[in-house]
């Protein structure tokens, strides 16, 4: 190969390289994105739907930290219900939201608490 071809090659890899660098930093996802998505298909009785997103990563951040206090399923269901009456909704507890909210948050948001989800449905066995 003469110096031309390679040199040729080389700036079409850099630019191909800088042309994927520059499309991935604008095509990503900001923190929670995914979350937001999930909860509003998931949330069929619109128990969230008035909630704002910042509200509702807020809301599920929440979650997340309240994950030290679940030492069971019914528990976990329990502290949600109970953090969901403080933003002032009104729920019952058998509201499908719930369970939904543990898991999204927890996979979504704080994907280091995942070992504590999955503790609730070992210990039910």
């Amino acid at each position: 190969m003469n110096i031309k071809t390679i040199l040729a090659v080389f700036i079409i890899f850099l630019i191909s390289l800088i042309l994927f660098i520059t499309f991935t930093s604008f095509n990503t996802d900001s923190f929670g994105d995914s979350f937001i998505e999930q909860i509003r298909i998931a949330d069929s009785e619109n128990t969230l739907s008035s909630t704002n997103d910042d509200k509702l990563i807020q809301i599920g951040k929440d979650v997340c930290n309240s994950s030290d206090f679940w030492t069971d399923e019914e528990i976990s269901i329990d502290v949600i219900y109970k953090l969901l009456k403080e933003y002032n909704f009104e729920i019952e507890t058998d509201n499908r939201i719930i369970p939904i909210l543990r898991f999204q948050s927890t996979y979504e948001l704080c994907p280091e608490n995942i070992s504590t989800l999955e503790k609730l449905f070992q210990n039910e066995k």
